[in-house]
């Protein structure tokens, strides 16, 4: 029988984080991401763990695991309830040396996305990532790490995919329910339409005529094409009144149908003059979804390809406010999204208002299959390259491969950064490091009042990326570099608690992290286990 693990290391660095949490003072701050995009998030005070007993329940634990057992099966449909009743949820994802792991394996693994999903579309959103005993993080928004759905995860076991299905399909079901009771409507209408972004590749069928009464329009008549009467349906189950309504969210009916992926009824409405380039008025920071987005941006952020080539093909406009369309395919990991862009005379480089590209934000949730379409779409330049190193390194990007790939492309391994001052992002620096300095300490700040000069070594244990950092060792990353506040990568590692490879590798002794690098290149990640309290 599989075990994810086997020798308990996992649970040692998970009751050392529990120790942590109720013996220490200060807070689980927010990760960086969460703090961008959900500015009412809050960090957790550890006194919040430590105020009551804390009653746990552990998946691997609490399911019983032979599979034929009628017990399984209903532990497996209780998972919802438990996920969203918990106060705090956990992803245990430290490194482990010789079963590579990360933020990004959990991410892959369709046992931790079912319960990954269930806890963003709960009432309480937020959970916490261990990356060590010491190195937590709050994430409170989807954005945080890649957009993938249970039907597309990686099963030790194919056909459990399955038996997952009718579990995900109720908990939708609920969700829709709770939104119309709440009045709610701009949620109801969201969720409604990503049905067929949630149960992709799972055999269940989405929730039809949700709201009753359709049958009853006059439209509904025979006299009406078959368009007319999918957008009058449409129309019905999201209770607009007018193609160009917008509702309470700052969104129009064009903006929830790109998400439904529907490319008949996006034609539809823009036929009934939707207004097609219209932006939201306001984000869905939970979704991770800015404000000033295009329906465009939105069926690109989903991978809805269908209503994607409806809306260039109505030749909706490709730059973008905020972020451009290239840059929201690439953090989407959508490479069908980039090729279509670029059909259409969109700039593969993809720069936004603070001189990042596409290709960071491919490599800042590691997003494998829109880099590989960037790279082949254009030659980036070196010194670009080293930039999104150093990026890929503070966020999620952090692995050994993108190391790999990146310095065989000539991405230089010590690059610094810097930024003019008067530059868009340069205002941003300035801004948050005299935040920091006022004494609004955030994992933001801090990472902005450090920014000047960071090296991508630097970087990886800033932001608790063992594996990556261990890669930049391996390669020859110089380790005596220091930013424009003093620090060193050494400097970096004083506050956290590092893996015994590290410790070494920041000390000179770069052995360890050869072995770990070769290793986590050989084998990929492993498997990740999490629990709920």
């Amino acid at each position: 029988m599989h075990h994810p693990d086997p020798e308990m290391k996992q649970m040692r660095v998970f009751q050392d984080a529990l120790r942590h949490l109720l013996r220490d003072k200060g807070m689980v701050p927010l990760d960086c991401i969460t703090e961008t995009f959900l500015t009412s998030a809050k960090a957790i005070a550890l006194a919040a763990f430590q105020s009551e007993p804390l009653f746990l329940w552990y998946d691997y634990f609490s399911v019983p695991q032979d599979r034929d057992s009628h017990d399984q099966a209903k532990a497996i449909q209780s998972i919802p309830a438990y996920v969203a009743a918990c106060s705090f949820f956990f992803a245990l994802v430290p490194y482990i040396e010789d079963q590579p792991l990360s933020p990004l394996s959990w991410s892959h693994r369709g046992w931790c996305r079912l319960e990954r999903v269930v806890r963003e579309i709960s009432a309480d959103h937020t959970w916490i990532l261990i990356k060590s005993s010491t190195s937590l993080e709050v994430v409170g928004t989807a954005a945080s790490f890649p957009i993938g759905q249970v039907g597309e995860g990686d099963f030790t076991v194919p056909t459990d995919a399955e038996r997952l299905g009718p579990v995900i399909r109720g908990v939708v079901f609920h969700k829709l329910r709770s939104c119309l009771k709440a009045r709610d409507f701009p949620g109801y209408r969201r969720h409604l339409n990503l049905q067929s972004v949630y149960f992709k590749n799972l055999p269940v069928e989405p929730l039809q005529d949700f709201v009753p009464g359709f049958d009853d329009l006059e439209l509904g008549s025979s006299a009406a094409s078959p368009r007319e009467l999918a957008v009058a349906r449409f129309m019905h189950q999201n209770g607009f009144r007018s193609v160009r309504e917008v509702d309470s969210a700052g969104w129009t009916p064009i903006h929830y149908a790109a998400l439904s992926g529907n490319a008949e009824l996006v034609v539809g409405l823009l036929q009934q003059r939707a207004a097609l380039d219209r932006r939201t008025s306001k984000g869905e920071p939970k979704l991770g979804v800015p404000p000033l987005v295009s329906a465009l941006e939105l069926a690109l952020a989903y991978r809805q390809h269908d209503s994607t080539r409806a809306l260039i093909e109505a030749r909706a406009q490709l730059r973008g406010a905020l972020y451009p369309a290239m840059q929201i395919a690439a953090l989407a990991d959508n490479p069908e999204g980039i090729r279509m862009l670029c059909a259409a005379g969109a700039d593969p480089v993809g720069r936004n208002l603070f001189g990042f590209t596409a290709l960071d934000s491919a490599f800042i949730l590691a997003g494998v299959a829109a880099r590989e379409e960037l790279l082949r779409q254009m030659d980036f330049e070196a010194s670009l390259l080293s930039c999104v190193l150093l990026t890929a390194m503070l966020y999620r990007g952090g692995t050994a491969e993108a190391v790999q790939r990146l310095a065989g492309l000539r991405a230089d391994i010590d690059f610094q950064f810097s930024a003019p001052a008067v530059s868009p992002f340069g205002a941003v620096l300035a801004i948050m490091s005299l935040q920091h300095r006022l004494g609004r300490v955030t994992a933001q700040t801090e990472q902005f009042y450090h920014y000047r000069g960071m090296t991508p070594l630097m970087a990886a244990v800033f932001s608790s990326q063992h594996e990556g950092a261990a890669a930049l060792i391996a390669a020859g990353a110089k380790l005596e570099l220091r930013n424009c506040r003093g620090f060193s990568a050494a400097d970096f590692a004083k506050r956290r608690s590092l893996p015994d490879f590290l410790e070494q590798g920041l000390l000179g002794d770069r052995l360890a992290c050869q072995r770990v690098t070769t290793l986590a290149l050989a084998t990929g990640t492993g498997g990740i286990v999490q629990c709920t309290v």
